[in-house]
């Protein structure tokens, strides 16, 4: 018993970090999180890096969500997305995403106007780009929506699956 609890302060850092378990409710991050998909992120993250998947805070209408998103900008970078692909610093990315109805390429809520295309925005100090994996997701938050993201927002990392499986 007392070999487990050592463990476990050494994975979590001397217990400063925990695990919580969080469950995905929908498609906007397929196909890197399945739809009622359960996963593992640790809070507080000891770091942050471009491509990581994390829950971010949102308040709406006096609700608070704990919403997963891909870290798509840090501080001072440069981002855009054609068609989809994010660009960061002049470099496509080759995260996966998907877009399932190209059609919905256009709202009204999305500050650019548009889902698939936009910047190149420079990201200022203290916040991040925040994007869903599925493109078309019409109004649910992301940096499209919301533009940038205070850091200060960001409540943790997200590593792993229930099943163990590494989120890419």
């Amino acid at each position: 018993m007392v070999g487990l609890l050592v463990l476990a302060l050494l994975v979590t850092r001397a217990g400063d970090r925990w695990p919580s378990l969080f469950y995905m409710t929908g498609p906007s991050m397929e196909p890197s999180v399945m739809a009622h998909e359960y996963f593992l992120a640790w809070s507080p993250p000891d770091r942050i890096e471009r491509g990581d998947l994390v829950i971010f805070r949102f308040e709406y209408e006096g609700t608070v969500y704990h919403v997963l998103r891909r870290v798509a900008g840090l501080p001072g970078d440069t981002v855009a997305m054609d068609s989809g692909v994010v660009i960061l610093n002049g470099e496509p990315q080759r995260w996966q995403f998907r877009i399932v109805t190209p059609a919905v390429y256009r709202s009204e809520l999305a500050i650019e106007g548009v889902l698939f295309d936009f910047g190149p925005w420079i990201v200022p100090p203290d916040s991040v780009v925040l994007l869903a994996d599925t493109r078309d997701m019409d109004g649910w938050p992301d940096s499209r929506f919301l533009g940038f993201i205070p850091k200060c927002d960001i409540e943790a990392r997200a590593d792993f699956t229930l099943s163990g499986r590494r989120l890419p």
